[in-house]
């Protein structure tokens, strides 16, 4: 609405007069009119003719003013269409209800049109400022939804594209607190984790960010499912505020379809179904808190073996599917699943489930976040057999104890390659030190990334100095690792014993810029800091952490007791 052409004005009153002597007036302000003599009226008149404003009398036959207004406010939306009763009565009990009903202001009779031109101008600065409202709540949205966009292709771009996987999250707001992640360990197991975390919107779903982290570094580099649970947990304890945490179902396939390791921590039970009977024949029950909450966890607690065969399935879900309600406030619940699962038989469960689902809520709201997954398990979801990537040593010597190797990986090997494990493996042949190795592959792990992302990649840890700073670090570290063809890191390893001490001397140099290492401070400002653990990691577990050259060659040394 504007002065000079206001728009189309609804008066409804059952009295001709009134009708008459406001047109009068509202004439004069510029407005077209229509007219309604009753509730019932005004409503249709409403839906055929969309005014911009409504002038609505109390008391009439057929609808009253105050159903009417409840009847054409309910309709409006977002679009917003001032209501002004008409009205003799001034006490505040009547007024009130008029408010109450809906409306957003009052006259009364007779009226005045210094008055009228009054309350119509506060009316179209209401107008023009809820537009303004609406069309930054949708820029805003649009951004939510960019942002959305952004982030879920960050923590789950790299998931596994597999016909036997069918998998949905479906969030509650634009943000899921729900996630879900997979991968294929170099021994070809393939890795699926689901989990949710405390809540839902954009708050839960910052915490997915060092989750996915932890999750592809450390399953792309070989570790053992305790020691990403174990990892992802130490992580969110030193990220997430007091109060919030994350339900977490892990499964890992081994390649050979024998037998599936189950893990849940504060999840709904896991479910493993017959290939032949579609029978329920595992329920994996959550046998532990969910992470974040305490300092360490006993991942053998919560973790079990179960045996499969060739076609079983492995259904994963959040309680945002079981806790579903519909308008008669009662659950879908677990009956009504193992239900769905039973009628499927010899079919997928996943689409008669959101089927079954959508069927059951109608037209209720999603308060929750709600994920499904259904894994096949056939050879087809495993990788195949690929040429297994061969590392040669330029140095390699063993002298009373004492041995010595130097690797060096140029940028299309390190594209292609990862080196952890190949030295991790050596190591561990060398010394057979297996209590050792979720320090030692912590270790160099660490300082391999630092190499890569910050020397040779060139990447910035003040990208992570907040949540949202992952999503781009992330975005950058793939486009870069994927066109990497130059650069290199060199890994050289001494090991030596003194006394009833065995020390490895860890140096992995980069063909990076280096930094100030003599200014720079590297420890951690604060608790809540999100980069520049790892560094604080490596000089907890190492006897020392220093660096040489330009500050592109780290030094650690790592020890140990042999007694």
């Amino acid at each position: 609405m504007n002065n000079s052409n206001p728009g189309k004005a609804l008066i409804v009153d059952d009295e001709i007069t009134n009708r008459v002597i406001l047109k009068s007036l509202l004439k004069k302000q510029g407005y077209e009119t229509i007219e309604a003599a009753n509730g019932q009226e005004a409503i249709d008149l409403f839906r055929s003719g969309n005014p911009d404003i409504i002038f609505m009398d109390v008391m009439m036959p057929v609808v009253d003013g105050y159903e009417a207004t409840r009847q054409i406010k309910a309709e409006t939306g977002n679009r917003f269409v001032p209501i002004i009763f008409l009205t003799a009565m001034t006490d505040e009990e009547s007024l009130g209800l008029c408010i109450e009903a809906g409306g957003d202001d009052f006259m009364v009779k007779p009226y005045d049109n210094f008055i009228l031109r009054t309350k119509i101008h506060a009316m179209q600065r209401i107008a023009t400022l809820n537009q303004e409202v609406q069309g930054m709540y949708s820029m805003i949205h649009r951004e939510q939804e960019i942002a959305e966009s952004v982030f879920v292709n960050a923590i789950q771009g790299t998931n596994i594209s597999n016909p036997h996987i069918r998998s949905r999250i479906r969030p509650a707001t634009t943000f899921s607190g729900d996630m879900m992640l997979s991968s294929y360990s170099p021994s070809r197991e393939l890795f699926f984790l689901i989990g949710d975390f405390t809540g839902h919107g954009l708050s839960s779903a910052l915490g997915a960010m060092p989750v996915s982290e932890v999750f592809h570094a450390m399953t792309s580099k070989g570790f053992d499912p305790e020691d990403i649970l174990s990892g992802i947990n130490k992580k969110l304890k030193a990220l997430l505020p007091v109060g919030m945490f994350f339900g977490v179902q892990l499964v890992v396939i081994n390649p050979e379809l024998e037998h599936v390791r189950i893990f849940n921590a504060g999840m709904p039970d896991l479910l493993i179904i017959d290939g032949h009977s579609n029978q329920i024949i595992h329920r994996g029950k959550s046998r532990g808190l969910p992470l974040g909450v305490l300092p360490e966890i006993d991942t053998k607690e919560i973790g079990e073996r179960v045996v499969i065969s060739p076609n079983d399935k492995i259904l994963l879900y959040s309680d945002g599917l079981t806790e579903a309600r519909n308008s008669e406030d009662e659950e879908f619940g677990e009956a009504r699943l193992d239900a769905v699962i039973a009628k499927t038989s010899g079919k997928s469960t996943f689409d008669q489930l959101f089927m079954d689902l959508d069927h059951f809520c109608g037209d209720m709201s999603q308060v929750d976040d709600v994920t499904f997954v259904e894994l096949t398990c056939v050879r087809e979801i495993l990788p195949q057999i690929d040429k297994e990537v061969k590392a040669t040593a330029q140095q390699l010597q063993k002298d009373q104890g004492k041995w010595d190797l130097t690797l060096k990986f140029d940028g299309s090997r390190l594209r292609e390659t990862n080196p952890v494990p190949i030295l991790v493996n050596q190591i561990m042949e060398m010394e057979q030190i297996e209590s050792e190795r979720p320090s030692l592959f912590t270790v160099i792990t660490e300082l391999y990334v630092n190499a890569l992302d910050h020397g040779v990649l060139g990447l910035k840890s003040e990208l992570k100095s907040d949540p949202a700073g992952f999503a781009s670090y992330f975005q950058q570290r793939e486009a870069l690792l994927a066109a990497l063809d130059t650069g290199h890191v060199i890994f050289s390893l001494a090991v030596e014993q003194e006394s009833a001490i065995r020390r490895i001397t860890l140096r992995v140099e980069d063909s990076g810029e280096g930094f100030d290492y003599d200014n720079t401070q590297l420890s951690l400002v604060d608790d809540t800091q999100l980069s520049g653990r790892g560094i604080l990691l490596i000089d907890d577990l190492c006897h020392s952490l220093s660096y040489e050259g330009k500050g592109n060659i780290a030094k650690a040394i790592f020890e140990w007791s042999t007694t």
